[in-house]
């Protein structure tokens, strides 16, 4: 007790704690009989109330199907479950929305029999584009019949300079120069240090172009101080000369060889200027030189391989967006061919429609997508005949490839159907020709999404159990009436 307090005040105080405490009481059995309330409603709404275990009867029979249905609902969840990791592919096809009114076309051919400085890329298609000698983002190399690599080669040719006879008069020139042949080229090319053939077809503008030159270089040479240790003869290629030619794989008219080192076999061309002033200080460069080193450098001559020569053309061109072709032929602007003489054997490295992809890239899209991407890639194509073309046709068609978690990536499909056929009397060429369809492909990857999953889970699981639930009752129920029937067969006997 405090100091100073009154009875009166102690016996408010206790009855102030008093009706608190009852309060609080009230308060809490309240709270109790609510609980209890809700915990019964909760219990009212129970849809799966459960059966005393006593009052249940497991029969062998009813083990067997529910192991059995286990077995079922483990094996459907496995398929459904890798059904949900797996991707899936929708297509449709529409008019093409691209704009672009250009394609860009990466190929790489290589030519076994039709050396760089002839090869010429041509473009034509239906809107009258024509173009020739296309040099624009275009490589050339030079290639063995077998393969190996010779060395870059320039994609424009270097020009050559042509002169007419001064000495001499035109219309009656002297033929001063020996014809060769096969045997009497053995005997000059033992006996002397340096050997210059022109090979040359009487039709051929450009040999009887340099027909007079010839003779005067040659006439000019015979009197100056190597006239012993030079020839310079020429050969008839549709005449006497027709097996040499042939021997040395002649393609175009007139070709320059020349023979070195007392051997009848030359891989060496001169590709000089054909003035007698470059013939002739050809000669005085080179007669006592065994070596062609200093020719090939100085740009007059070009060694080959034994077999003759081909050409690696790789590149970009950019097209219009409408039927075409681009062609591989043999083109100069000094040079005539032999129609009958050219093989356009090829062996494409790879041809493709659109930007390049990267091997990334590559490996994102389908097996048949990819395969459909450069369907030409590493095949061969032989001319089994002189002049005969080769030509591809390549339906295009523009494929949009949309992925999950990356950017939609546009591609280019096509087919290719290749055939051959003699040209009469035109050169051969090797042809791919080009259709761009109006449809383009568009490829969806899609997944299921995990509320679906679960929807075909629960349908799994709870269709199993229901079914076999059913089947179950149904053995139950039969095997206890047969059993009934029995005893009551039995009571009666």
């Amino acid at each position: 007790v405090y100091p100073g307090t009154t009875s009166a005040s102690l016996r408010c105080r206790a009855a102030r704690r008093g009706v608190c405490l009852a309060l609080r009481l009230w308060r809490s059995s309240c709270c109790t009989q609510g609980a209890l309330r809700k915990k019964e409603w909760l219990k009212s709404v129970h849809f799966y109330r459960k059966v005393p275990r006593d009052l249940t009867e497991a029969t062998l029979a009813g083990g067997t199907i529910s192991l059995l249905s286990s077995i079922v609902m483990a094996y459907l969840f496995i398929t459904n479950f890798s059904t949900y990791l797996q991707v899936d592919t929708t297509t449709a096809v529409r008019l093409d929305e691209s704009q672009e009114k250009k394609i860009l076309i990466n190929f790489n051919v290589t030519l076994h029999h039709l050396p760089c400085r002839f090869a010429s890329v041509d473009i034509a298609d239906v809107m009258g584009t024509h173009l020739q000698n296309v040099s624009a983002n275009i490589q050339k190399s030079r290639v063995g019949v077998s393969g190996q690599q010779l060395g870059r080669a320039a994609n424009v040719p270097k020009p050559i300079e042509h002169a007419e006879a001064k000495a001499v008069d035109v219309a009656n020139i002297p033929k001063m120069s020996p014809e060769l042949s096969e045997e009497n080229l053995k005997e000059f090319t033992s006996t002397r240090k340096l050997v210059m053939v022109n090979f040359y077809a009487p039709w051929c503008p450009w040999s009887r172009r340099l027909q007079p030159v010839w003779e005067e270089a040659y006439l000019n040479v015979m009197k100056g101080p190597h006239a012993a240790h030079v020839v310079m003869g020429k050969a008839d290629c549709t005449g006497s000369g027709g097996e040499l030619c042939k021997h040395q794989h002649i393609h175009a008219f007139p070709t320059i060889r020349v023979y070195r080192h007392h051997s009848s076999i030359s891989h060496e061309s001169y590709v000089g200027d054909r003035t007698h002033e470059a013939l002739e200080k050809f000669v005085d460069d080179n007669v006592h030189d065994d070596d062609h080193t200093g020719a090939v450098q100085s740009g007059d001559s070009e060694v080959t391989v034994e077999g003759g020569e081909g050409c690696l053309v790789r590149g970009v061109v950019l097209v219009n967006r409408v039927p075409g072709n681009f062609h591989i032929s043999a083109h100069s602007k000094s040079h005539s061919f032999q129609p009958g003489k050219l093989n356009m054997s090829h062996t494409v490295g790879h041809m493709t429609f659109g930007r390049s992809l990267s091997q990334s890239m590559m490996r994102l899209l389908p097996d048949d997508v990819a395969a459909a991407h450069n369907v030409l890639a590493g095949t061969s194509h032989v001319a089994l005949d002189h002049n005969t073309t080769l030509e591809h046709y390549l339906k295009v068609v523009h494929t949009t490839y949309t992925f999950r978690s990356t950017k939609p990536l546009d591609t280019y499909q096509y087919t290719a159907n290749s055939n051959n056929y003699e040209d009469g009397d035109s050169l051969p060429a090797a042809v791919f020709a080009y259709d761009m369809s109006p449809m383009q492909v568009f490829v969806v990857e899609e997944t299921k999404s995990f509320a679906s999953f679960l929807t075909q889970l629960c349908a799994i699981i709870g269709g199993v159990f229901t079914v076999t639930g059913l089947f179950d009752g149904l053995v139950y129920h039969g095997v206890s009436g047969v059993r009934r029937r029995m005893d009551v067969l039995g009571k009666s006997i």
